[in-house]
């Protein structure tokens, strides 16, 4: 699990959000980040973002979301946490969880999207709150 710990600022994550914009940002990417900018806190399940980006399960989204957390890392120049296999967890630079954080409905993990970022989507209006 990550803890929210600051690891950008909203300027350096809206350079980074324009920079991966530039370099076309595809439409699924955009709509988990509206989805979930637009979820009460910023909390949603990979259910939830698969359904809003038209993907065909949480698997689909977390595989995108996971993609899109590496690119925006890049930008960002964050080094994931690694899981205990060795393998980074790039959705830590979107968001982070915390112990026993499910929805109560479905009993699925949540990821809570970073402060920073979300003011960042409010910023460019690419979220209105």
């Amino acid at each position: 699990m990550a803890e929210n710990s600051s690891i950008a600022t909203t300027e350096q994550y809206k350079k980074a959000l324009l920079s991966l914009r530039d370099k076309s940002l595809p439409d699924g990417h955009l709509a988990m980040l509206r989805a979930q900018g637009h979820s009460q806190d910023g909390t949603i399940t990979a259910t939830k973002l698969a359904e809003a980006a038209g993907y065909d399960n949480f698997n689909a989204a977390n595989l995108q979301y996971g993609i899109l957390a590496c690119n925006l890392a890049g930008f960002l120049n964050y080094n994931p946490p690694k899981r205990k296999d060795g393998s980074p967890m790039w959705w830590t630079a979107l968001s982070y969880s915390v112990e026993g954080n499910v929805e109560p409905e479905t009993g699925h993990f949540q990821f809570i999207m970073r402060p920073e970022l979300l003011a960042a989507l409010r910023e460019m209006k690419w979220v209105r709150s």
